[in-house]
């Protein structure tokens, strides 16, 4: 029958004797206090050995002090200096983590101790073995002839196995003379020093490296090593060798000023010392760089600045990695001041880009731009009239043509009524005053094949008058479906809409074009005209849920005529049709057909397929006037429990070329993941890429190389926990 015994650990202060019976002891548990903290010993038999000053519990032996527990089939116990030496099954309960041994001493009344031929499971998946764990106060151990590793099985799939290390089971883990072992294969057989974070998301220390093979760029490596610099700083820094281009490295820190500011700086750079660079337009160190920035510096004040630079125009192209790098035609950087109130918007905005489409500085800046925007108000003392208003001062800047100073001053009041409650017409009278400081008096072509404009220093101003009105309705009818796949009910209603809109004024001539609509306002008659058919459902909720509610389903189809264009009228018809019938599927596109001209003029596609196992899209693009025909398509697939697929397309159909495809397959094992990836371009090259992550050592699993490793994110940061 099981009994408990407690021993004083103190067992003893200075002078205090323990007198247990010399027979097996029988009663309750019970704690008792001293100077260390307080220690329980519950076991089956409870012995003392008087002349030996021991106690000896046997069978089911738990002992416990503050966060440990030792468990064992026997443990003796010095009554003296609080030693104990547990034996059979012993097992040390370290907090929340567990030490097994074939042997173990501890010391009760100091907390510290040895553990002997240790295997320690550390949360939440961590593992820590030893032939001698030295147990140096709560958490804490050196470990001799160890192996850490996040593997369950053995041999571990991956591990470094050292001579020596510092453990803390809630910080870290540092080892000296260390080898990266792979199953029973040593694959570094020397490692100085390594260190591995436990329980934690930042660790400085290197990440695995990153390497493979490219016909532009040759052999690859990209080492990255994660700076964890405080607890809202912390960078990554990468050195990367190309074997057919050169040596370069990133950089990218990323900070958390507090939880209204937030950014991250990062950039690349290389150089080319493998290339010749005659007559690329570029030199042989090449880089690219960004910075974004997030403040707010008070109520309905934000901050926000996004900037970025190349050091030539085939920057990207080179070392970009996702399509919409690599076939980028500018480089836009804002710096923006946002002020937001209930009804007015202000914003200040410096504009600047970079042209990559060609070595001509052809760029139009907005240095800088002020917009004030005052949404649609009622208007004091006059019941039922509406106002807004919109006003925006630009100076533009630029290397080669025109530049100068735009103002411009626009406001409409509105008058809606309804008509019997069957729609609602909305009359409205408005006025726009534009000023330039330039006036344009004819073009010219420069030597480098810019067609500019030629201007003189006399302020233009156009004054236009707008007159107008909109008509909508809207008709809406409930039916009952009455459970059908877990649908309540549809909701279908029709939203027709006619505008009319006429502008009227003088100067629309020899004003600067500066690429914005303000510029080409011209004379105006138009009727516009459109009609919306839309299905809400609802699913059946039951008690004590919400319903869920979606759009099914939605049509839209619209024109314009144009009263002042007597050869061409009617503008194209344009429509949109949505549907999203389970959730699972949905399917969007737009389209346009003109009435004069045969075929379709526009067209975009988009089909997606969300499944549990399986995500997939197909999209096309098509503008007639520009020639632009293109086909995108991407699938990820769980092939099996541990081996996922991705392939992604881009294939140009007017030129039936298949810019880039990407196949890729990512291997998650219990305690490891590889990536390996294929990437097939029309240019710049193919490439084979792997990635590798071992579980709690590092970032999240990717291919990205170059640029395309800059994450650009300005949340909070996860990296990497190895060195």
């Amino acid at each position: 029958m099981r009994s408990a015994a407690i021993i004083f650990t103190g067992l003893l202060m200075a002078g205090h004797a323990l007198r247990p019976p010399p027979a097996v002891g029988q009663g309750t548990t019970a704690t008792v206090t001293t100077p260390s903290g307080d220690v329980t010993i519950l076991a089956d038999r409870l012995e003392e050995v008087a002349a030996d000053n021991l106690i000896i519990a046997t069978g089911n032996v738990e002992i416990t002090k503050g966060t440990a527990r030792l468990l064992a089939d026997r443990v003796e116990i010095n009554r003296e200096t609080g030693a104990a030496v547990a034996e059979g099954r012993a097992l040390l309960y370290d907090g929340i983590d567990r030490l097994v041994g074939e042997r173990i001493e501890y010391n009760l009344k100091s907390g510290t101790g040895v553990v002997y031929e240790a295997r320690g499971s550390v949360s939440p998946y961590y593992r820590i073995d030893g032939e001698r764990m030295e147990r140096l106060g709560e958490s804490r151990y050196h470990v001799r002839r160890g192996v850490f590793t996040t593997c369950e099985s053995d041999p571990p799939a991956w591990s470094f196995r050292f001579r020596e290390a510092d453990v803390d089971l809630e910080e870290g883990l540092v080892g000296r003379g260390a080898a990266f072992w792979v199953d029973s294969i040593p694959l570094l057989p020397v490692f100085p020093f390594f260190a591995a974070a436990i329980r934690r998301e930042r660790q400085t220390g290197f990440l695995f490296p990153r390497f493979g093979s490219s016909s532009f760029k040759g052999a690859f490596l990209e080492l990255p090593f994660y700076w964890a610099i405080a607890d809202n700083v912390d960078a990554t820094v990468t050195l990367s060798e190309y074997t057919k281009r050169g040596t370069g490295g990133s950089a990218e820190a990323r900070y958390i000023i507090s939880d209204t500011a937030r950014g991250n700086a990062a950039g690349f750079f290389v150089k080319e010392y493998n290339v010749n660079e005659t007559g690329t337009n570029h030199d042989d160190n090449r880089g690219f760089w960004r910075f974004q920035h997030t403040a707010l510096l008070g109520p309905g004040l934000v901050f926000k600045a996004d900037i970025n630079g190349a050091s030539d125009d085939q920057l990207l192209r080179d070392y970009g990695d996702a399509l919409y790098q690599r076939s980028a035609q500018r480089l836009d950087s804002n710096i923006f001041l946002t002020w937001t109130t209930q009804n007015w918007n202000v914003v200040g905005n410096l504009y600047w880009y970079q042209d990559l489409t060609t070595p001509v500085p052809i760029e139009l800046n907005r240095l800088p731009e002020i917009t004030v925007v005052r949404n649609r108000t009622p208007i004091p003392g006059l019941p039922g009239f509406l106002w807004d208003f919109d006003s925006q001062v630009t100076n533009v800047v630029r290397d080669i043509g025109s530049e100068g100073a735009r103002v411009d001053v626009h406001s409409r009041v509105t008058r809606p009524v309804s008509v019997f409650g069957f729609f609602t017409v909305s009359p409205f009278v408005g006025g726009r005053v534009t000023a330039y400081d330039k006036t344009v008096t004819g073009v010219r072509t420069g030597l480098d094949g810019v067609t500019v404009e030629t201007v003189n220093n006399d302020p233009r101003v156009r004054t236009l008058v707008e007159t107008g009105a909109d008509f909508e309705a809207r008709a809406a009818r409930v039916y009952d479906i009455g459970g059908r796949n877990n649908v309540d009910a549809a909701l279908h209603s029709i939203e027709p809409h006619v505008n009319y809109t006429s502008i009227q004024g003088n100067h629309f001539t020899k004003l600067p074009n500066w690429g914005s609509p303000l510029d080409v306002i011209p004379h105006t008659s138009l009727l516009t005209y459109s009609l919306i058919n839309r299905v809400r459902l609802r699913t059946i909720a039951p008690e004590g849920t919400e319903a869920q509610r979606w759009e099914f389903l939605r049509f839209t189809v619209g024109q314009t005529y144009d009263f002042l264009n007597d050869s061409r009228p009617f503008g194209n018809i344009a429509g949109e049709l949505i549907v999203d019938p389970s959730r699972i599927v949905r399917f969007r596109g737009e389209t346009s057909l003109s009435p004069y001209e045969s075929g379709f003029q526009t067209g975009t596609t988009d089909i997606a397929l969300t499944l549990p196992a399986v995500t997939a899209s197909v999209g096309t693009r098509y503008n007639r006037s520009d020639q632009t025909n293109f086909f995108q398509g991407s699938v990820t697939a769980d092939l099996t429990r541990w081996a996922t697929g991705r392939f992604i397309t881009n294939w140009d159909l007017h030129t039936d070329t298949f810019v880039e495809n990407r196949y890729g397959v990512d291997f998650k094992y219990q305690c490891w993941a590889f990536s390996i990836e294929y990437v097939q371009r029309s240019t710049r090259g193919d490439e084979l890429r792997f990635a590798v992550n071992l579980l709690g050592l590092g970032a999240p699993i990717t291919t990205g190389t170059g640029i395309g490793a800059l994450t650009g994110a300005t949340g909070q940061p996860t990296a990497g926990k190895i060195r």
